[in-house]
């Protein structure tokens, strides 16, 4: 394999609030039409749309897109980091280290259906460090990745590192 290249994306993370919100649509619903014995029909409607409201709004978390960023080229010989508005190269010659936090590749089971929320990062040999949030689309995206990476640090004096999920 001579190059790999994927999306850099932003996911959406709800905010605390809409988190709450959420629950307390779940559990009050749930409260409502199943716990108690509420003898009033408008209550009983009242738990039962806020419980499909709050499974509507925990489940459909998944299936949001994660904002498009820019893509990211990795070869031999360089990191190549295409944003909106700039183009970033560096050497692997000029890189310490390579990292890849693994979450997973894009499932129903996952975090979402286009796919998890997986990090690549390096470190220059002047300090800077660099991370960004890549999609990995299936598991041959994710084979690939993980041959090319080890292949990279075996031959070069990089330093590649794994975090996550162990099954990278």
């Amino acid at each position: 394999m001579n190059s790999f290249e994927t999306r850099i994306v932003k996911t959406w993370k709800p905010s605390v609030f809409l988190r709450i919100v959420f629950i307390i649509l779940l559990l009050g619903g749930s409260a409502l039409t199943s716990v108690f014995d509420v003898e009033a029909k408008w209550l009983r409607v009242t738990g039962s749309f806020a419980f499909m409201l709050g499974m509507f709004g925990a489940l459909s978390q998944s299936f949001i897109k994660p904002k498009y960023l820019g893509d990211i080229e990795i070869d031999e010989t360089r990191v190549k980091i295409n944003l909106a508005n700039s183009t970033q190269k560096f050497l692997i010659s000029e890189l310490k280290e390579i990292g890849f936090k693994y979450g997973g590749y894009a499932s129903f089971w996952k975090y979402t259906l286009h796919g998890n929320k997986n990090h690549i990062y390096f470190t220059t040999l002047s300090g800077e460090k660099y991370n960004y949030e890549i999609i990995l689309q299936n598991k041959q995206m994710k084979e690939e990745l993980k041959y090319f990476l080890n292949d990279l640090s075996s031959t070069e004096s990089l330093q590649f590192k794994k975090f996550g999920n162990s099954s990278f």
